[in-house]
């Protein structure tokens, strides 16, 4: 449909916000209707939640996957990436491995004790390691309570016993059991 402009009467091209006569503003040219409006407010309502989803996420709530022998354990991205301790035993087939991290508040250490190739009741080993029998990471293991210096959970996971050392026991919170 071919339009002319309302002032002088010139033909007007489709895309024309403004006539090339006299000047005059297209009428309906140029602004937002209510429901193109409405849709560019809800996309940006949708980014700018996206955004914020994803400033918590990714700066706020990092953690760090660390692998102690072939047990994967989840920490967060606030304790030092390189543990500050690695130590790895192997006393008559029994292979120890020991890795700690820390942060501005806590030390956490984690060890795994297995037999390569047997496989072992890890839940009548960590019962002989002895605690107060309890359930921490969705396992049942025991309580240990060391005099001003931590405690420890230790559990069977598999043919593995683990154990998490912490500094304060606030930071068994910190620790997540991925297997």
């Amino acid at each position: 449909m071919v339009k002319y402009c309302k002032n002088c009467g010139q033909k007007l091209v489709d895309e024309a916000l403004f006539c090339p006569n006299c000047g005059e503003k297209v009428a309906g040219k140029g602004r937002l209707s209510s429901k193109k409006f409405l849709l560019l407010f809800l996309v940006i309502l949708v980014l700018a939640i996206l955004a914020v989803f994803l400033t918590n996420t990714l700066i706020f709530n990092q953690t760090q996957i660390v692998q102690v022998d072939n047990v994967q354990f989840e920490i967060p991205a606030d304790y030092v990436s390189q543990p500050l301790r690695t130590d790895v035993n192997v006393d008559e087939g029994v292979k120890s491995t020991s890795m700690g991290w820390s942060n501005d508040k806590y030390y956490l250490e984690i060890g795994v004790t297995r037999i390569p190739g047997t496989q072992i009741d890890s839940e009548q080993l960590a019962s002989v390691i002895g605690g107060t029998p309890s359930k921490m990471f969705g396992y049942s293991g025991y309580y240990i309570e060391y005099e001003n210096e931590g405690c420890a959970f230790v559990f069977g996971l598999e043919d593995e016993v683990c154990m998490v050392y912490v500094s304060d026991y606030d930071a068994f919170s910190d620790v997540k059991v991925i297997g």
